[in-house]
């Protein structure tokens, strides 16, 4: 044979046997499958973060979950995504466990494990080859860029996605083999439930031409054509909703760099995936995009990322003329991970871990099939269980630093000095931890990387306020407002911080712009009813309780704030009716319990009054003002000992109230137990030496029991 006429034998996709006997895949499987739970157990211990978790978690449509939150689930925007399956999944997590981190951790590692086992499935139905399926499982099973969307709660979406995703590849590759027709409407099934999970999926109606590829199928006959038409509608229309959930969330940034930098950074994403792909090492939560300067370029290094897509695409030439294993793997990998580079610019990172989770098959896919072509059975088997073992050892080292949010923005400061947003998570975990020296330390940090980065003003401008520091507070609020000055948040605590200094007017006047930006927030509403009423203007402040009422007429505080001003009033029918609706938002409202006991006690009917009352001490059995309130309603009703025993109560959760030993004198008084109301007298005035009360009391004590001595 001539060297010029030969060619080198391609490896073929379906071999006529399996490599690995039938008999001992199963357990290969059982193994793989294990090794994943294992690297994975320290997720299950771990809690909840700062980073979205607490938002999804405490969504009301995911703490409630009813027929009417699950529509309203499919009804809206969440976070600037559209994945109402996500969050029902998330609802039905709670409704099992409650707020337990556990249950939420073991449904993400569950849908880990069953997506892991996926890929088994789908590879093996593609080249039935029982080797490369298991290896590429098992790779992808422990892969350390899969920790971000297992261990982290809120990439839920992430894990279930794909479970729906490899659900639709699996499905259609049966189908496009020749069986029959229902195989396709299921997947098409699945593949719409994979786009309620998260939008993101609708790239795999660009994979789908790669499957009939493998299995030999005629690519531009008018039947294979016209099976992609329900697919493509479903994802233009899912990528419409997904775009539009993006501008609601103000994710997508398209001033801050130019599309030519955009395909830098989106070069350097794909090398870094390329890289860590094999070698996962210095893996952050947070990839951040650099600083730009005013009027300055991105650093000069990124530019030269540009040649990865060239050298990727020109290899992956030559792969594809070896088999058809590297023409799907590398499609698949590559098209999946298109959307993610940032061209279109959407949040605050250059990349991140979790966009590695559905390409890592195609790329793994091909990492497999490259170590089983290595001549050397020795070497092919030592490579592999190599890279598997380093995998396991990373990531179950990788799962312990999503532990809590110190852990993780710990971490991500320590692989980039300049991560701000790390900076800024850390101090939301100290302020969360009540920690607030600590917290403010780390937004100083944050604002010395980013003088113009109004988030870590506002939060520090919060952690002053906790220290009740109400200047400070003031003075970074104000500089947040001046980076954004629609920033109502700023605006509406910079009006509490006046309402903390007695400058209600000013305070009056943050709130007012609050307003104007969006009319239809009740809180800045409320808060100048607040400030109205401390100046004794109370028509003003009922008139902003209800309008606050108007736009959300269950919104409790409203009425019973409102209830408050028709006190002030004297409209004493009006603040018993708003106390009264409030408790029916509310029946666990217990201020509202007592000022409505207040009311009823002024009116004279003490039955309804010991009744709120009782309703406030069923709520919060420590509350002190309740018992001395239902003491007094008992005097009226001239209960003496029933006065007593409440005024004991409060005693002893609080032994300093000087009024509470004053007010069960008098009952002891009444009760004609002369010695006992003047010890409790005595003991009011060593707590108080202003109580006059007390003095008077006990010196009228002191005359009946020595004129009853003399008789």
């Amino acid at each position: 044979m001539s060297r010029r006429n030969f060619k080198p034998k391609p490896v073929r996709l379906i071999p006529t046997k399996p490599i690995i006997k039938k008999d001992y895949t199963i357990y290969w499987l059982i193994a793989g499958l294990l090794l994943t739970l294992i690297v994975y157990l320290p997720s299950l211990t771990n809690g909840i973060t700062n980073w979205d978790d607490d938002k999804y978690l405490n969504n009301p449509y995911v703490i409630n979950l009813s027929l009417a939150g699950i529509l309203k689930i499919f009804s809206v925007f969440f976070l600037g995504n559209y994945h109402p399956l996500s969050l029902l999944s998330l609802g039905i997590d709670h409704l099992i466990g409650g707020n337990s981190p556990f249950i939420f951790h073991f449904t993400n590692l569950l849908l880990h494990l069953l997506n892991t086992f996926l890929v088994f499935l789908l590879v093996k139905r593609l080249t039935r080859n029982n080797l490369l399926a298991i290896l590429t499982c098992m790779l992808f099973g422990v892969h350390t860029l899969h920790v971000e969307s297992v261990a982290w709660v809120s990439e839920r979406k992430d894990v279930l996605y794909s479970f729906f995703y490899l659900l639709t590849l699996i499905i259609y590759t049966t189908y496009a083999s020749g069986r029959k027709g229902w195989y396709y409407g299921l997947s098409l099934l699945f593949f719409l439930l994979s786009l309620l999970a998260k939008g993101q999926a609708v790239v795999l109606v660009a994979i789908l031409p790669l499957i009939d590829y493998a299995q030999d199928r005629k690519l531009f006959s008018r039947k294979v054509l016209s099976e992609k038409v329900p697919f493509l509608l479903l994802s233009l229309l899912f990528t419409w909703i997904a775009f539009r959930a993006q501008l609601s969330g103000n994710a997508i940034k398209f001033n801050t760099f130019s599309l030519p930098e955009r395909f830098a950074f989106a070069s350097f994403g794909f090398t870094q995936y390329l890289i860590k792909g094999i070698l996962p090492i210095s893996l952050s939560a947070l990839y951040q995009y650099p600083l730009k300067p005013l009027n300055g370029g991105i650093p000069s290094f990124y530019w030269l990322y540009i040649i990865s897509l060239p050298l990727f695409f020109t290899g992956s030439y030559f792969l594809f003329k070896r088999s058809k294993i590297y023409v799907f793997g590398l499609g698949l990998f590559f098209l999946n991970l298109l959307p993610l580079l940032q061209l279109i610019p959407v949040g605050e990172a250059i990349m991140a871990d979790r966009y590695f989770y559905i390409p890592s098959v195609g790329l793994l896919l091909c990492f497999a099939a490259g170590l089983l072509e290595l001549r050397n059975t020795k070497v092919r088997y030592t490579l592999s269980a190599f890279f598997i073992l380093g995998l396991s050892i990373l990531s179950f080292a990788r799962c312990m630093v999503w532990k809590d949010s110190l852990t993780l923005w710990s971490d991500v400061i320590s692989k980039n000095k300049d991560a701000q947003f790390g900076y800024t998570g850390r101090g939301d975990a100290y302020s969360d931890l009540g920690q607030y020296d600590k917290a403010i330390l780390d937004y100083s940090s944050a604002i010395g990387i980013d003088p113009k980065y109004r988030d870590a003003f506002y939060d520090r401008g919060e952690a002053y306020g906790n220290l009740e520091q109400w200047v400070d507070a003031i003075a970074d609020y104000t500089r947040a407002i001046e980076i954004n000055p629609k920033s109502i948040d700023a605006l509406y605590n910079r009006g509490i911080a006046y309402g903390k200094l007695g400058q209600w007017t000013t305070a009056i006047a943050d709130f007012s712009r609050a307003i104007e930006i969006d009319p239809q927030n009740t809180h800045p509403y409320v808060n100048r009813g607040i400030a109205y009423g401390n100046l004794r203007q109370y028509d003003k402040a009922i008139a902003d309780y209800s309008e606050a009422i108007e736009i959300d007429p269950e919104f409790e505080i409203a009425w019973y704030n409102r209830g408050i001003a028709y006190n002030n009033l004297g409209q004493l029918d009006q603040a018993i009716a708003d106390y009264s609706r409030a408790i029916e938002i509310d029946p666990e409202y217990t201020n509202a319990y007592t000022s409505r006991g207040i009311e009823y006690l002024k009116l004279g009917q003490n039955d309804k009054a010991i009744a709120d009352y009782s309703g406030a001490i069923r709520i919060d059995t420590n509350n002190t003002q309740a018992y001395i309130n239902r003491g007094l309603a008992y005097f009226k009703l001239e209960q003496y000992e029933m006065a007593i025993a409440d005024y004991s109560r409060a005693i002893e959760i609080n032994p300093d109230n000087s009024n509470s030993y004053t007010n069960r004198g008098l009952a002891y008084f009444k009760l004609g137990q002369f010695d006992m109301a003047i010890a409790d007298y005595s003991r009011a005035i060593e707590i108080n030496p202003d109580n006059t009360h007390a003095y008077t009391n006990r010196e009228i004590a002191y005359r009946k029991l020595n004129g009853n001595k003399k008789r």
